[in-house]
């Protein structure tokens, strides 16, 4: 079979045709790898070929001597350096040749071929001439558009890297770039090619020259004004690239490109006014990363004096908020808005104080107007310059933007009360010398957010974030409880907004999400509420039976849909996270006679098939414990109908060892039910380390009182020494950090993939790689990190083992000393030896019991602590037995992750183990 019928089979449409020629070129390649690439070049180079051929023949022959990005990358370009002189000349003069031919798809893949062999060959001083030749194919008199359009492109491909090329050579091509931009008899594609291309070499031009700098800006520039849009892109793309690494030399230009902006952004899209807007974009992130960099090295010196940028930079802030006053709002129109928006909020960062007379020019012009297009961008300009700008300067805009608020128009409504939240999350910090508003404005704040809470949803949900961020303001001074009083007069009608916008409607009952922010600002104003405060403690008194209601009614409404049913379990969620936060701010005040209630209500909640609602429900009865005391034993009987294995969850049997520490020996009645349930909860995999590490806590409760379960306590223990006892839930949770590959069955088409990627998955894609003369450097690297983590897994076996005889050691001395302990003698005497010892150690202050009390606690602790080490080293054996160079970067993330939370060791219990030791 012809490699022409092996390439147009491969493209075939029947899956079984393109698995058999795809298995064909496969061993055509392996059995003859010089001669099946000399083929695939006479094939590229064939005009008798057809164009779908030549372009898979080029795809191929490019993937087969630069595997960028495949493992097998080494090895491919191993085994074109060492092919045939003889052949790897034939297969360049080829590649040349069809640079000049008329079928875009077969120099379009030339060109691609040629710069993935400039990367292998040049550095290698191989194939020196390269230059050379396609700068003769652009001085060439005659040459074909198509030829100099392939010649630019290859250009634009190899400069994508580092060559490793003298700076003449560099010059040489630049100019030629540069010459085919200008030349008013190209055709538009060759120009935009030759733009395309100069976006790569400038990077590695003489940009610090003056006539170098000033000839490569007076052709982008002149490119900017062509009349082809495309020609325009391209232009301003060069200016991105231009300005990502040469910021500090564009001073005398930016007069210039400012006017090209103002024309851009006149003309739309098609004019490139996006392009315009990211080159500005670009020059404020770099001028905040070199800040940024001054800032955190105090001996740095500035590369560039950021200076000069705010002439300009003040100048484009009219330009750019002019685009808020258009009517239009199809997709372009949005683009350029967001981007215009995006560029005001860098340039606020980047020229402080100075934007905001210029911003405030255009607000005064614009806020009052008759037409509500106008209100509305002058309300959105003032979110555009919160950051950067002093609150001094900035103090007038609370005053405006509640006045927008009682516009009446919706959509200016909802931006000002859209503004005000993000006044309230920037500058809102009562605790510093200058505030963005005072006491004095804090009425009518609280009256205006109020009413805005009662308007349409939209409106209503950012009128509770605002509420969210006025109160979370005052968290910083909320420990001092200074501050955090000035809401105290507040809360009761606070409280009473939140609470009306959050309520349940009888049609729709479960009205999410327009009720989530509600919540959300009922926790955090609770959270920072003073309740050492009258007026505050009792705002809270009366909100708590409130919401307990409220959970009452939730869990008696009935859900009709899976949507409702969805609802239902989220808005318990936070109903039970605000009932949290109400018992934890009421802690020793909360009123002990609702307690069976409230726990009763929380119980319910632990049956709903909610994952994340039983969890908020427990960490509830949790606080509810600590804050009733010992006296919550009074209320177990409650909590033991919902204490089954059925029930159990981990946060659930946190939450069940903080209850035994809270109650210590009061739990003592109930205890043998509550632990023959953990017994036969271990029977679930996923609850095993919840439920043992819930022993400690018992154990650490009930003190002495636990020798009666030490023995079965222990038994279980000693099974879970076996790593065996926790392989599945270890394989469930890796498999949770595990992101399936996606299998590529046919390697053409994974080959037309990569080779047709736009910059943007390219980028993506190269992120993750590194340059060729680091790949044998990398590998030894690796193998190197590998072998010492296995060393280190090795040294950390042998200690467990160490520390398993150790507690073996242990556990059998304790249990002969119980054992001894435990033995009443059968005869009538006592041993008159022992009793002169007991008497010895009564004078002492020692006490036999004691001591055997102490012993088994340190035994048991000794347990708890390797059978935590023995699962953290199962798991860390486990990864480091996984990682490979196959190991998807996801994977990697997961198993990074595992090892640092360490998920199976209690600090807690460690660090009382420290206190233990001598």
């Amino acid at each position: 079979m012809s490699l022409s019928k092996m390439l147009r089979d491969a493209q075939d449409l029947d899956d079984s045709i393109r698995y058999a020629a795809e298995r064909d070129l496969s061993e055509l390649q392996q059995l003859d790898f010089p001669n099946f690439l000399l083929s695939l070049s006479a094939e590229l180079a064939s005009d008798e070929s057809p164009p779908e051929c030549r372009r898979l023949a080029g795809i191929i022959l490019k993937n087969s001597v630069d595997g960028k990005y495949s493992e097998d990358n080494n090895l491919q370009i191993k085994q074109w350096i060492n092919l045939d002189p003889l052949i790897k000349s034939q297969i360049k003069e080829s590649l040349l040749t069809t640079l000049g031919s008329l079928v875009p798809d077969a120099w379009h893949a030339s060109s691609q071929v040629i710069a993935k062999l400039a990367y292998i060959d040049i550095p290698s001083q191989d194939w020196q001439d390269l230059v050379g030749r396609l700068l003769g194919n652009m001085a060439q008199q005659g040459a074909s558009p198509p030829l100099q359009q392939a010649t630019l492109e290859a250009l634009e491909y190899m400069f994508e890297e580092f060559l490793g090329l003298e700076q003449d050579k560099i010059d040489d091509v630049l100019d030629a770039v540069i010459r085919a931009m200008n030349r008013a008899e190209q055709s538009s594609q060759v120009r935009l090619a030759a733009v395309k291309a100069l976006q790569n070499v400038v990077m590695f031009a003489n940009f610090a020259n003056d006539d170098c700098r000033n000839c490569i800006m007076t052709a982008i520039c002149d490119a900017a004004k062509s009349d082809g849009a495309v020609i325009k892109h391209a232009a301003f793309g060069c200016l991105i690239a231009i300005a990502s690494k040469y910021y500090g030399m564009l001073e005398l230009y930016m007069e210039t490109i400012l006017s090209l902006t103002t024309e851009a952004l006149k003309g739309g899209v098609e004019s490139g006014a996006l392009q315009c807007i990211e080159f500005w974009i670009t020059i404020c992130e770099k001028v905040i990363e070199l800040r940024k960099q001054n800032k955190h090295d105090a001996h740095a010196i500035s590369t560039a004096d950021c200076s000069f940028i705010e002439k300009p930079l003040s100048s484009l802030v009219p330009v750019l908020l002019k685009t808020l006053l258009k009517q239009e709002r199809d997709d372009d129109a949005q683009a350029i808005f967001i981007s215009a928006m995006k560029c005001v909020d860098l340039v606020a960062i980047t020229i402080g104080d100075a934007i905001v007379p210029i911003a405030m020019q255009f607000v005064e012009i614009n806020i009052k107007a008759s037409d509500w297009q106008s209100r509305w961008a002058a309300t959105f300009a003032i979110a555009g310059i919160l950051q950067g700008p002093s609150i001094e300067k900035l103090s007038p805009v609370v005053r405006l933007l509640l006045d927008r608020m009682e516009d009446r128009n919706v959509e200016v409504r909802g931006t000002a009360v859209c503004s005000l939240r993000r006044v309230f999350d920037l500058l809102h910090s009562p605790a510093c010398a200058n505030r963005i508003f005072t006491y004095e404005n804090l009425p009518r704040i609280v009256a205006v957010l109020g009413l805005r809470s009662k308007d349409v949803p939209e409106v209503s949900e950012e009128a509770c974030r605002a509420i969210y961020f006025l109160a979370k303001g005052y968290e910083s001074s909320s420990s001092g409880l200074g501050h955090s009083s000035e809401l105290s007069p507040f809360l009761s009608d606070v409280f009473d907004v939140l609470c009306s916008t959050s309520a349940l409607a009888k049609e729709t009952p479960f009205r999410l999400p327009t009720s989530a922010p509600a919540y959300e600002a009922l926790c955090e104003v609770v959270r920072v509420s003073n309740i050492q405060d009258y007026k505050a403690s009792a705002a809270i008194g009366v909100l708590m039976p409130r919401i307990m209601r409220r959970l009452n009614e939730v869990l008696g409404a009935k859900a009709n849909s899976s949507g409702d049913k969805r609802n239902k379990y989220n808005l318990l969620v936070l109903v039970c996270g605000l009932l949290h936060v109400l018992i934890q701010k009421l802690g020793n005040t909360f009123p002990v006679w609702r307690t069976p209630y409230v726990l009763l209500l929380f119980c319910r909640v632990l049956t709903f098939d909610s994952s994340a609602a039983r969890d908020k429900a427990a960490l509830a009865i949790g606080a509810l414990a600590h804050a009733v005391g010992p006296n919550f034993v009074d209320h177990m009987p409650i909590l033991l109908q919902h204490f089954n294995v059925k029930l159990l969850f981990p946060i659930y049997l946190q939450v069940i060892g903080d209850i035994f520490l809270v109650l210590g020996d009061e739990i003592l009645p109930h205890c043998d039910y509550m632990m023959d349930v953990l017994y036969r909860g271990l029977s679930k995999p996923m609850l095993k380390p919840a439920i043992l590490e819930c022993f400690g806590e018992i154990a650490l409760a009930i003190g002495k009182n636990f020798e009666k379960y030490l023995q079965a306590v222990m038994r279980r223990l000693k099974d879970a020494a076996d790593p065996e006892y926790y392989d599945d839930v270890l394989e469930e949770d890796e498999s949770n950090f595990r992101r399936p590959r996606i299998p590529i069955e046919s390697d053409v088409i994974g080959e037309i993939v990569r080779s047709n990627c736009t910059d943007r998955m390219k980028s993506y894609l190269e992120s993750g790689c590194s340059l060729h003369c680091q790949s044998i450097s990398n590998l030894s690297q690796l193998n190197s990190c590998e072998g010492e983590l296995k060393g280190c897994i090795h040294k950390v076996k042998a200690l467990l083992e160490e520390l398993q005889c150790l507690v073996e050691g242990a556990y059998d001395a304790t249990l002969t000393a119980n054992l001894r302990a435990m033995r009443v003698p059968d005869e009538s005497t006592a041993d008159n030896k022992m009793n002169d010892q007991s008497h010895c150690r009564e004078e002492k202050g020692e006490q036999p019991a004691d001591h055997l009390d102490s012993d088994s606690s340190l035994v048991t602790l000794m347990i708890l602590v390797h059978n935590m080490l023995k699962l953290d080293y199962t798991m860390q054996e486990k990864i480091v037995g996984s990682l490979s160079l196959k190991s998807s970067s996801a994977e990697l993330d997961g198993y990074c992750l595992m090892w640092d939370l360490r998920p199976y060791v209690d600090g807690d219990l460690m660090n009382l183990a420290w206190k233990s030791c001598p």
